[in-house]
């Protein structure tokens, strides 16, 4: 019955494109997840008009993207600087308890990005989530610079963790929103750069902000934590509205730029769209999809190149 009904779906389709042709609409115009309108509206767009459309994205999604991420390697790896300033010595660490410091963050870090992506999949603006998660680990890292204790810094490093863990891949969620899979790479690399920015001057903005030693009663690698923390509040109050959400919700594209990147979408990546009947395709269930993913070898690949670039990356920042 199931190979009968897919051979009806496929017979239909080979139908609609048949109609199509007899319409005068190309074959070359047919793209699953589109109707034969949309294809062909999307196929006449000059390729010197998408360029511009993306470009125009890239003003407003891209440099957002990295100034945050920028800010979050600055939160996670200020404790080395913090080190340098007599943290230890104030909080009465001795031993490993810098080192298990440092580790506790990645346990909520890793464990907690999938979830959060899930989370953010819900939201109809994504912004909001964003910004909140900013809002929240800045909150954590100003508060960070008035802990007294070996205890109160582990408890703020995990919260780091939890709160920083769905910045990453909500910003792949975005980015993917908004370009093709074919686009995506390069725009995911330029604010991946940030990162590496953020430890050419961090060094620099911690020795000067360490120069504030004694003010207030606070040490100097306190008010790193709470000068960066600060920052990091006031950034994250900003994402709420300089942060894109979607194509048919940004108020500076023109229709016809919307619509171009909304059937981009779709058509990259075969969604389907409601039929004129109002009945809709079967979808793969989040955990087929999840599964599909997790037992693809180029995924695990990948983990491997990221993991040899970051163990030494961080190694650097937490020790030097």
């Amino acid at each position: 019955m199931a190979d009968t009904k897919a051979s009806v779906t496929h017979n239909d389709d080979r139908d609609s494109i048949s109609l199509e042709k007899e319409a005068g609409v190309a074959v070359a115009a047919y793209r699953p997840g589109l109707s034969a309108e949309d294809a062909e509206w999307l196929d006449n767009i000059p390729l010197q008009e998408q360029r511009r459309i993306f470009h125009k994205v890239d003003r407003r999604l891209v440099p957002m993207l990295a100034l945050l991420y920028l800010i979050a390697h600055l939160d996670r790896a200020n404790i080395g600087n913090a080190k340098i300033e007599g943290l230890e010595a104030s909080l009465g660490m001795t031993g490993t308890d810098y080192n298990i410091v440092v580790a506790i963050f990645f346990i909520p870090y890793i464990l907690c990005e999938v979830p959060s992506n899930l989370v953010l999949a819900k939201f109809s603006r994504p912004s909001w989530y964003m910004g909140t998660l900013v809002l929240c680990w800045g909150i954590v890292m100003t508060l960070t610079g008035v802990v007294k204790s070996f205890g109160g810094l582990i408890a703020t490093r995990f919260l780091l963790g939890v709160f920083e863990a769905g910045f990453f891949p909500g910003a792949i969620f975005l980015v993917a929103q908004w370009y093709p899979p074919n686009k995506s790479q390069g725009r995911m690399a330029m604010f991946y750069l940030s990162s590496a920015l953020s430890g050419a001057f961090s060094g620099l903005l911690a020795a000067g902000i360490a120069q504030m030693d004694g003010l207030g009663g606070y040490e100097g690698w306190r008010w790193i934590f709470i000068i960066e923390g600060i920052a990091s509040v006031v950034v994250g109050g900003a994402t709420f509205f300089l942060l894109p959400d979607r194509p048919s919700t940004a108020k500076w594209l023109q229709p016809d730029e919307a619509k171009f990147l909304e059937l981009s979408h779709l058509a990259t990546r075969g969604l389907k769209r409601r039929n004129d009947d109002g009945e809709t395709a079967r979808k793969l269930s989040r955990w087929s999809v999840l599964k599909m993913v997790v037992g693809d070898y180029h995924l695990w690949l990948q983990s491997l190149v990221f993991m040899s670039n970051a163990v030494p990356n961080y190694g650097l920042k937490f020790t030097m």
